[in-house]
């Protein structure tokens, strides 16, 4: 088409066919708005029982081993239209498990990664650009971007683990590296538990003992990871028996993970109930409250850490989470 083409023109809807023809669309015939006046999402709230998951792992265990699967996992899908991997829009998780005697090969990628142990032997553990990590129930160990890891278990019984990534994330942007270690296995050089990359359940007990009770997030210990893992913010909460917390709406969206108790969380027009080793999903912008029927805590994964970083990140709480004309102020 030649600049004559877009000159003379007879009438509007032609002018739209022609700069449609040149991979032009014009701002007064959009397809569909590009901006709307307060977040939606097509993700929905979900939830994965961990009784589920464990069945299904153990039954993997017998039919797959590590040469088949490089990491024997079950990723949390979201069953909305054209996803077959994401957990939320950033952000996906899933339940994994590594038998005994096996070694899960290292490698390293683009994407963050960390992982948040469930039930594993005492001589289970991560190797992290050369140092062994042993794992304990209740620890949360990260694994930042490019950096080289592999899971090992010389245990006597299968370890399980929920890991959470910012695959999707990486996705959206498009730098995705994957590299493999050479021989497959990179040994340890050192052992410690004494490591930036390790929270240990002991540690994060004692932090939440000295919390102040909130109305919003009961007792909340932020773990600092964001210089490691600007992608994501990591938190537990603990909250009493037969408690309910403040509703509240962030733009954040949020996994989260069950570590012990039980109760129901009010997502949107959706009531999960959980109980230990479960996970649901909190879409961005839905109202969110949970409610208690014995003391329980809650290890939750966000990207709130990336929005605030980006100047998105917005919460409300109260009355104001259920509704949309708030979302301009």
């Amino acid at each position: 088409m030649s600049t004559t083409d877009l000159t003379n023109v007879p009438d509007l809807d032609v002018l739209n066919d022609r700069l449609n023809a040149v991979d032009f669309r014009a701002g007064w015939n959009k397809v569909a708005p590009s901006l709307w006046p307060f977040p939606r999402t097509d993700f929905v709230p979900m939830h994965w029982r961990w009784s589920d998951a464990r069945l299904g792992l153990d039954s993997a265990g017998r039919l797959i081993d590590t040469e088949l699967a490089e990491r024997r996992n079950l990723f949390l899908v979201n069953p909305v239209e054209g996803n077959s991997y994401s957990t939320l829009r950033t952000l996906v998780a899933a339940y994994q498990m590594i038998l005994p005697g096996e070694r899960a090969r290292t490698h390293r990628h683009t994407p963050n990664a960390l992982r948040f142990v469930l039930d594993v032997p005492d001589t289970a553990y991560t190797i992290v650009d050369g140092t062994r990590i042993d794992m304990r129930p209740g620890d949360v160990l990260l694994t930042p971007g490019w950096s080289w890891h592999g899971h090992g278990n010389d245990g006597d019984r299968p370890g399980y683990w929920v890991d959470f990534l910012d695959v999707p994330t990486v996705h959206l942007l498009e730098p995705m590296f994957l590299e493999l270690w050479p021989d497959r296995w990179q040994n340890a050089q050192t052992t410690t538990r004494q490591h930036p990359f390790v929270y240990p359940w002991s540690d994060t007990e004692l932090a939440l003992a000295a919390a102040a009770l909130d109305p919003r997030h009961g007792q909340r210990v932020v773990l600092e990871s964001g210089q490691f893992i600007p992608t994501m913010t990591l938190a537990v909460h603990r909250y009493p028996a037969n408690f309910t917390a403040v509703q509240l709406r962030t733009t954040a969206n949020q996994i989260v993970l069950v570590k012990s108790g039980r109760g129901s969380a009010f997502c949107g027009d959706s009531q999960i109930d959980w109980t230990a080793g479960d996970v649901f999903a909190v879409p961005s912008w839905m109202p969110y409250y949970v409610s208690t029927s014995e003391t329980s805590e809650l290890f939750v994964v966000s990207d709130a850490e990336m929005q605030r970083r980006l100047g998105y990140l917005r919460e409300e709480q109260g009355a104001a989470a259920g509704d949309n004309s708030h979302a301009l102020q």
